[in-house]
């Protein structure tokens, strides 16, 4: 299961582990906490755009009852470790890894999703011809932030919801794009590290079709002074 220079890394629920590479991308701690954030019902459809080694498929699956998820990863050596750790965890009946570019992948899946999530590059490109692995995780050098979005909006069902996550630098940019593309933001999440620090991302829900009518809940505060889980982030992530 495992090849060179991998492990398995503890997700601290129901025994879940993940495929990480020791010197390569690893998923951060915003894409633990997009996951705990989407609501998914009974038998919905949900597609992860950038889902790297599944980090987010593998959450939902685990604590929802979707009846499907579709991980889609455009580097091949990120969607093998994500389809070895979907079959480690028992769950490739529910989870479906798809290696393609995000913007290719109605092709391949179809579209009329419940929900889709994304956990994007939050950073402009850098100039170059030879990105590496992280570059490409961390950056937009082959997906820009609009091409995330009119994704969404192809794989969505009208009425479906889509998440994102990203640095709150980009809030304006966000909902411009989710306003052209017609999801309609319904919901802005923002989260600070700690209380005595700025808040630095923010997580948005939108649905297609939706009318105007946002809500923006006092900020999720993460980490407590002594580095420990806030109460509300313990709840969000069901600890």
């Amino acid at each position: 299961m495992l090849k060179d220079n991998e492990k398995f890394e503890d997700l601290e629920y129901n025994g879940l582990e993940i495929i990480q590479h020791k010197d390569g991308y690893r998923f951060t701690s915003d894409a633990v906490l997009l996951a705990n954030s989407v609501k998914v019902l009974p038998g919905q459809r949900v597609v992860d755009l950038g889902t790297g080694s599944g980090i987010i498929a593998i959450i939902i699956a685990a604590k929802t009852r979707a009846k499907l998820v579709y991980g889609v990863e455009i580097q091949s050596r990120l969607a093998d470790m994500a389809q070895r750790s979907a079959e480690h965890n028992g769950l490739t009946d529910r989870i479906k890894i798809v290696n393609c570019p995000m913007q290719q992948a109605d092709k391949l899946i179809g579209s009329g999703f419940d929900v889709v999530v994304c956990n994007p590059p939050y950073e402009k490109a850098l100039d170059t011809d030879t990105p590496t692995e992280k570059d490409i995780c961390k950056r937009e050098q082959l997906v820009s932030l609009e091409q995330v979005i009119a994704s969404a909006q192809t794989l969505l069902k009208f009425g479906g919801t889509f998440y994102i996550i990203n640095k709150a630098k980009r809030l304006a940019e966000i909902i411009y794009y989710m306003k052209q593309k017609g999801i309609e933001p319904k919901k802005i999440t923002l989260i600070q590290p700690k209380a005595d620090k700025d808040i630095d991302t923010a997580i948005i829900e939108g649905k297609k079709g939706g009318k105007p009518s946002l809500t923006v809940p006092r900020p999720l505060v993460v980490y407590r002074e002594d580095g420990g889980l806030t109460d509300e982030a313990r709840r969000l992530y069901g600890k």
